[in-house]
C-alpha cells in the first residue's frame, strides 16, 4: 500500500490509499475507488469515518481517497463542495498514474459528510459514478442547524443524471431521522435511478463501520447488523460495476495437457503411471514415503526440487537426468504402463 497527501487548491487534503503495482494482481487493474467524506456536522471531521473505512474499502480491492474538507468557523457553502469537485477532478486527471478506472469512482459519505458527496453527486457536470451514503443529512431542520455552513436542503434535487445509490440508516437514529433516507430513496425510485436503501432498526446516529475499534469505546457505537452494510455495498458496487476478472483457468501441467512425461509435470500425474513412480522414487527416496509423496502432488517435479533443502535437492545435472529418464516412458492416457 502507498499513502500519499495532496494539498487542495481551495484548502483541505486529499489522501490516497493506494495498491502498489503487483504482477500478482495485474487482473484487478486498473482499480475500483471511493472517495470517502466524514462526517462531522460541518463542524469538524470524523476520524472514525475516514482511514478506517479507506482501509476497509482498500482490503477488498478499491483505491480509496479521503478527503479532508474545511470545516468550521469561517467556513461557507459551497466551499467544501469546491474541494469535493477538485478531489474528484484529481482522482480522474492521475487514473493512469495511480492505475484507476476513472469510470468506476463512488462517493462514499457520512452524516454531513453524506451532504457532501450526495451533493458531488447531484450538481454539476462532472459527477461520480455511484454513491454509497450512511445515516445521510439531506433536509430540514438538520441543514439548517450546522451554521454558519447553513448547507442546502438537497432533497428534491435528483435529476436523470443522478448516479446510482447505496443507501443505509439506523430506525433510532435521533440526529438525523431514517425520513430523510427513505424520501431521498423514493426520490431516487420516481427519477428511475438504481437504488439499494437499508434501514437497520438499530443502532444510534455516526456508528461508522459498528466495530468496536471505530468505537471510541462506546458500546452503543458497535452493532453486529449495521457492520453489514460495508460488505454489502461492495456487493453493490460489484454487481454494478462488475468484480475484476477471475476468469483464467489454472494452470495444470499434466502429462496429458503436456503430451509426456518430464520433470515440468504435475507430481500426481507422474505418480499414476507406476514406472513413472519408481523413477521418481530412485531420485528422491522420501517419496517411497507415502506422506511425502501426498506433498509432492500438487507440485512439478522442478517446482519441488527449488524447495527442498539442498541435501536433499537435486543439482541440475541430475535433475537433467531424471527429465531424460521421464520422457523416455511412453505416456498413455490411462496412466499404465506400456
Amino acid at each position: 500500500m502507498r499513502i500519499q497527501q495532496i494539498p487542495l487548491e481551495k484548502g483541505g487534503l486529499l489522501t490516497a490509499y493506494l495498491h502498489e503495482p503487483e504482477k500478482q494482481f495485474q487482473n484487478a487493474s486498473p482499480r475500483q475507488a471511493v472517495l470517502i467524506c466524514p462526517g462531522g456536522a460541518y463542524q469538524r471531521l470524523s476520524k472514525r469515518e475516514g482511514e478506517p473505512v479507506a482501509l476497509a474499502y482498500l482490503a477488498e480491492g478499491f483505491s480509496a481517497f479521503v478527503l479532508e474538507y474545511s470545516v468550521g468557523k469561517g467556513v461557507q457553502w459551497p466551499l467544501p463542495l469546491e474541494q469535493a469537485r477538485q478531489a474528484l477532478r484529481l482522482i480522474r486527471q492521475n487514473a493512469r498514474e495511480w492505475d484507476i478506472d476513472p469510470q468506476r469512482i463512488a462517493a462514499v459519505g457520512f452524516s454531513a459528510g453524506g451532504h457532501l458527496a450526495a451533493a458531488l453527486c447531484l450538481e454539476g457536470e462532472e459527477r461520480p459514478q455511484a454513491m454509497v451514503l450512511g445515516y445521510p443529512c439531506l433536509g430540514e431542520p438538520q441543514c439548517g442547524l450546522m451554521q454558519p455552513m447553513n448547507p442546502p436542503a438537497l432533497l428534491g434535487k435528483g435529476d436523470k443524471k443522478t448516479p446510482p445509490a447505496f443507501l443505509f440508516s439506523t430506525w433510532e437514529d435521533e440526529i438525523v431521522p431514517v425520513q430523510q433516507t427513505l424520501d431521498f430513496a423514493g426520490e431516487l425510485v420516481r427519477l428511475e435511478v438504481p437504488v439499494e436503501c437499508h434501514v437497520f432498526q438499530h443502532g444510534i446516529h455516526g456508528l461508522s463501520l459498528a466495530k468496536p475499534f471505530t468505537s471510541s469505546g462506546r458500546s452503543a457505537k458497535v452493532d453486529e447488523d449495521v457492520r453489514l452494510w460495508h460488505s454489502m455495498s461492495v456487493r453493490w458496487l460489484r454487481r454494478l460495476w462488475g468484480d475484476y476478472p477471475a476468469d483464467t483457468p489454472d494452470p495444470c501441467p499434466t502429462a496429458q495437457s503436456m503430451g509426456g512425461y518430464s520433470v515440468d509435470v504435475l507430481g500426481r500425474s507422474l505418480m499414476e503411471n507406476p514406472q513413472c513412480m519408481a523413477i521418481l522414487q530412485r531420485y528422491y527416496p522420501l517419496l517411497e514415503k507415502p506422506e511425502y509423496a501426498w506433498g509432492a502432488r500438487p507440485l512439478t517435479i522442478r517446482a519441488l526440487n527449488s524447495m527442498l533443502p539442498s541435501a536433499i535437492a537435486l543439482p541440475e545435472e541430475r535433475l537433467e537426468a531424471l527429465d531424460k529418464e521421464l520422457r523416455q516412458v511412453i505416456f498413455s492416457e490411462n496412466g499404465k504402463k506400456e
